[in-house]
């Protein structure tokens, strides 16, 4: 069915199917949509006010990416499918096994088009929310689907096509979310779901090369990651290793994140000396605290963490949640930038080198919600502690959500207090 032959259809449908007439063919549908539209209609959706909750806020979206196993192969999904391998422009979704959006990435105009019928990250598009769709209907059946234009179920997506595929563990089977191309007319084609199976058999073959090297036994959870990781982002700053989150003092997240961010070369007691304190600092205290940080990375991590002797460099990997979001920003991934930001990067220090950080860092990140044109990553960044005080993003927000938009009233309210 075409979009302009579908009006007529469904709302004849519709009628008669509203009494007991179940099992009524959807007229010119195929017998996956028409069966698909039977079971929504059972649940008692309305295709004219279909709206898929969004059940993961920014804190618990992050913690979900985290924890989620296609996290670790999402950037063979981008390089597959990101690419525009198929000449037109395209969003890539990333579900979880209960239809949760995780990721939707891709063309900016695209993206704001899909926020406003709730396709976004954090919002679950399971068939018996949403009604018809791609990556709903493809955890249903648990195979690949095609739904194009019309014979979605919602209304409001009767002009977009979308392709999905169950990604499956390739040890044990258990489906673990689902990859899927969005976009328009061109990608209700045979093609794009060929190119969304050939991306989940290259994903699917990547866990399995993981798996192998942890020689998990079928049915066997994969161990908690232990690549070490230091938070800095808000007040408290953190490192986490081995499964556990302790504090780390300020000065110690200091040295850590200065020589996280050094040259590859490393940093002289001198230059790290410089980098703390814009006053004198002995380099014989520097070299007595790396000493003392040394001590709590080898107990922390069993060694998996160290500085090397001077030049002092860090020995190991080791992630920080604000280079995730330096990252992010400079991928184009804005709204993994903004969901990843937690507060400011250590507020309580004074040390030259990071307090020009957290200057860049938090530019760097207005700048980019600012001049792009994804409306969701600008509202998130405006309930962020920095963008709840910018009058400059409260005033951009009002111009670019219009009448209708959930997000338009917060965002007047907040322009109106900055204002007055």
């Amino acid at each position: 069915m075409t979009s302009g032959e579908s009006t007529g259809a469904r709302e004849d449908w519709l009628a008669r199917t509203a009494g007991t007439a179940v099992g009524t063919p959807l007229p010119g549908a195929r017998e996956l949509v028409s069966s698909s539209w039977w079971r929504a209609r059972r649940t008692g959706l309305d295709p004219d006010r279909v709206a898929p909750p969004v059940v993961a806020d920014p804190s618990d979206l992050r913690a979900r990416r985290e924890a989620h196993p296609l996290a670790a192969v999402l950037p063979t999904a981008r390089r597959l499918l990101l690419a525009e391998p198929l000449g037109v422009p395209v969003l890539m979704a990333v579900s979880d096994a209960d239809g949760t959006l995780l990721w939707v990435e891709g063309d900016a105009g695209l993206r704001r088009a899909a926020d406003r019928m709730a396709f976004t990250e954090g919002a679950r598009w399971s068939e018996d929310v949403a009604g018809t769709n791609a990556p709903g209907t493809a955890l249903a059946l648990g195979r690949p689907v095609r739904v194009s234009q019309g014979e979605h179920y919602a209304t409001a997506v009767a002009g977009w096509s979308c392709s999905a595929a169950p990604v499956r563990h390739p040890l044990t089977g258990e489906v673990l979310g689902v990859l899927d191309l969005t976009g328009g007319d061109d990608l209700g084609r045979e093609r794009a779901l060929e190119f969304v199976q050939a991306a989940v058999g290259a994903v699917e073959a990547e866990l399995r090369v993981v798996a192998l090297r942890r020689r998990l036994a079928p049915g066997v959870a994969a161990p908690t990651p232990t690549t070490p990781r230091l938070s800095v982002l808000g007040p408290a700053p953190t490192l986490t290793a081995g499964g556990q989150t302790r504090p780390l003092s300020l000065r110690h997240s200091e040295v850590l994140l200065l020589l996280a961010l050094a040259p590859a070369s490393g940093l002289s007691a001198a230059q790290l000396a410089a980098e703390l304190d814009e006053r004198d600092l002995a380099p014989v205290s520097v070299r007595a605290e790396v000493h003392r940080l040394r001590a709590v990375l080898r107990d922390r991590t069993h060694g998996g963490l160290d500085l090397s002797p001077a030049p002092y460099r860090v020995v190991g990997e080791l992630r920080c949640d604000a280079l995730d979001v330096r990252t992010a920003l400079r991928a184009g991934r804005v709204r993994e930038a903004v969901a990843d930001w937690s507060g400011d990067l250590l507020p309580g220090s004074d040390a030259p080198g990071v307090r020009d950080l957290r200057e860049e860092l938090l530019l760097e990140l207005r700048s980019a919600v600012l001049e792009g044109d994804d409306d969701r990553a600008l509202l998130e960044f405006s309930r962020t502690e920095a963008g709840r005080r910018d009058v400059v993003v409260a005033r951009d927000l009002v111009a670019r959500l219009g009448p209708g938009d959930p997000g338009r009233a917060e965002a007047l309210a907040r322009w109106e207090r900055l204002r007055g």
